[in-house]
């Protein structure tokens, strides 16, 4: 039987056979090995050789040919293009079945003692969960001041005015500080000529932290220290008049 190679840009009719640990989807040409983002075992797609290396390439979607029942429509709008999510085309209750395979595959493969792996503890509401979000400052092609998440694999900066995953207080404050920056035309970072001041911003929540505490962990890196505080006097006001 002749042996099929494996060529960049040339397309493939593939059987997608396992999920990696990003997510990505597994395929076998001949026993070589394609990673295909996007992709879901049990599918059959036509895809692009796009790299490859001695032990095994890279492939984007072209077609999906046979769909997985556990595709679903990704409820993000900048899903496809943020590098911060990889599994959000996938039904929720599927991707903890998934986790749970890796680590009993890696258990098997490691551990002579054989041990079951249980259920993946899922959450009730899978939205908003992160404490921490670090936003990339920089300037857009209209020389405008812009936040949010580096695209796949660049150094773009995708505009994030709602992250899914990021705490609800974390998105309020970074859209607040993006128009703090515009309204006081804080220096931003600019890549291109490596001048700038601001370049990231990091917000911690504690939900046991008092929003003033929280305020000023976040406000602390920026500058000048009076729109700290006008920061705290916003948020607490808000907070005060939620808490009537």
């Amino acid at each position: 039987m002749e042996t099929i190679e494996v060529k960049k840009n040339k397309e493939y009719i593939v059987d997608i056979v396992d999920n990696g640990f990003e997510g990505e989807g597994i395929a076998k040409i001949d026993g070589f090995t394609i990673f295909i983002p996007g992709a879901i075992k049990g599918e059959k797609i036509r895809i692009l050789i796009v790299k490859v290396l001695t032990s095994h390439a890279f492939g984007k979607i072209l077609e999906i040919i046979e769909m997985s029942k556990y595709r679903v429509e990704a409820d993000c709008s900048t899903y496809k293009r943020c590098g911060g999510c990889n599994l959000r085309h996938i039904d929720y209750e599927e991707t903890l079945n998934m986790k749970r395979e890796i680590v009993q595959n890696l258990v098997k493969k490691n551990l002579k003692t054989k041990i079951e792996v249980k259920s993946t503890w899922g959450m009730g509401n899978p939205y908003h969960y992160r404490n921490k979000l670090q936003f990339p400052v920089g300037i857009n092609k209209n020389g405008e001041p812009v936040l949010g998440v580096f695209a796949k694999r660049t150094h773009e900066i995708i505009p994030t005015e709602h992250c899914l995953i990021q705490n609800e207080r974390s998105n309020q404050i970074a859209k607040y500080v993006l128009d703090v920056i515009k309204k006081y035309k804080i220096s931003v970072y600019n890549e291109a000529t490596h001048e700038g001041l601001l370049r990231h911003i990091v917000i911690k929540n504690a939900f046991r932290m008092t929003i003033a505490g929280l305020i000023d962990s976040v406000m602390v890196q920026l500058y000048p220290v009076q729109l700290a505080r006008e920061m705290c006097a916003k948020f607490m006001a808000n907070d005060a008049e939620n808490k009537k």
